[in-house]
């Protein structure tokens, strides 16, 4: 359970930040939806950049490899999640 509130508070910072940076409304965003179509606008240049401000945001960085594997908002989460983990655990 705890760990639920944890990845829901963690998927509404990813869609408040995405907000932010397309400066519209992005509340639709559903665990399921994919990026690509899901948020107006969304091209190949504008989601590395997407990333880019998601990395400043998080602390995080997207490795090139995993852009490819990153769909839905399911896959992004997932992979904020795997990686802040994994640098608390060094810390």
């Amino acid at each position: 359970m705890q760990d639920e509130k944890r990845d829901q508070e963690l998927f509404d910072r990813i869609v408040k930040h995405i907000g932010e940076f397309v400066e519209t409304d992005v509340s639709h965003l559903t665990p399921e939806s994919n990026i690509g179509n899901s948020i107006e606008g969304m091209s190949s240049l504008k989601m590395v950049e997407l990333l880019l401000f998601l990395e400043d945001c998080f602390g995080v960085d997207f490795d090139e490899s995993v852009m490819d594997e990153l769909q839905t908002m399911r896959d992004l989460e997932h992979y904020i999640r795997r990686t802040l983990d994994a640098s608390e655990q060094r810390a």
